[in-house]
């Protein structure tokens, strides 16, 4: 775990006003944005954020892992003295959050990834389904930003329940539940240091292992009306290293919580089993099927282009979640890359 998760300075006291106009207290919000290298999505990322209809927006912390493009330029360009600055010397994504988190002075934490863009009523939203729910953590979908071909191709196949499993947060539809966990997330900074914030050992899973934690003091709910974009990756290399991470930190989760282990976590590293095995053809034969299949539908829904590029995520992501599956197995405790990208 990281150091000690204190606020930096007492909480304001000051009131906001409420959406109707008339004067009622408000919780106020800080919002934490991890970045390492993320020069071509935070400009997108900190005009969404600044331009929240919520009145108790306090600040915006961004914790940068040392960027070596011109992403600390930006932040510090910005213009808007709400928006700070911080040095996150590990480098890796959860230890960033913690070092928000530390200096966070609201009530409320919002957290926005770099890659991320959030609707204009988004932490209006999350502060309401705190508010309603009781739950310890609130979040929405998962929702994709594509464009061109390739990168609506990768979309589709992270959003299909081949590619991504039925966890609810990855697709849109149904109402608001509780759930395992959720994309981002907002939650009270209490209540969240008093679980001792994110486990710095992870790197690509810490949203779900404190939303594991989380289930024991409220619990995690997803509602679909808090609404946000992410950028998928560019291209199926950098989509090999997020999956890889994904599967790495997912098996470090499951020897930490080993109840937290769900059967559809044992889909993939079933399906590599069997290509191990005596039975390897067939196994391999019903895979292409299947993926040919989902494609095929791809290309009639939405095109061929789309469709060859999903052909070809689909595989990509299954290889890579196992290889980092298998390696978290074995390994036991994951050391991240700190030049990896931070983002989700």
């Amino acid at each position: 775990m990281g150091s000690p998760l204190v606020p930096a300075t007492d909480r304001a006291e000051t009131a906001a006003l409420s959406s109707t106009g008339a004067e009622a207290r408000r919780p106020l919000v800080s919002v934490g944005v991890p970045t390492l290298n993320e020069d071509r999505h935070i400009s997108a990322c900190l005009d969404a954020i600044v331009a929240q209809g919520y009145p108790g927006l306090l600040e915006v912390l961004v914790a940068d892992g040392g960027s070596t493009d011109r992403t600390r330029e930006i932040v510090l360009g910005y213009g808007d003295d709400r928006i700070r600055l911080l040095d996150n010397p590990r480098r890796i994504r959860p230890a960033g959050l913690n070092v928000a988190i530390g200096a966070a002075t609201g009530e409320v934490f919002v957290r926005v990834d770099a890659r991320t863009k959030i609707a204009p009523d988004y932490v209006e939203r999350c502060v309401g389904a705190l508010e309603r729910t009781n739950a310890a953590i609130v979040g929405g979908p998962m929702r994709y930003c594509a464009s061109n071909a390739r990168e609506r191709g990768i979309s589709k196949a992270m959003t299909s329940r081949l590619g991504a499993g039925p966890a609810a947060f990855r697709r849109e539809g149904g109402g608001g539940r509780f759930v395992d966990t959720v994309y981002l997330g907002a939650y009270r900074l209490d209540k969240v240091r008093a679980l001792g914030g994110y486990d710095e050992l992870f790197g690509g899973n810490e949203d779900a292992e404190l939303a594991y934690r989380a289930q024991s003091v409220g619990g995690v709910y997803l509602d679909p009306a808090i609404v946000s974009t992410y950028a998928v990756r560019e291209g199926y290399r950098p989509l090999w290293r997020q999956f890889r991470r994904y599967g790495t930190n997912r098996a470090v989760t499951i020897r930490k919580h080993p109840r937290s282990l769900s059967a559809r976590q044992l889909a993939v590293p079933a399906l590599v089993a069997g290509l191990a095995s005596p039975w390897r053809r067939p196994v391999a034969v019903a895979y292409l099927a299947v993926v040919a299949g989902r494609a095929l539908l791809e290309a009639v829904q939405e095109g061929p282009t789309e469709a060859m590029i999903m052909a070809g995520a689909l595989p990509t992501m299954h290889g890579a979640w196992a290889a980092g599956f298998f390696e978290g197995i074995v390994r036991g405790v994951n050391h991240p890359d700190p030049a990896s990208p931070m983002a989700s």
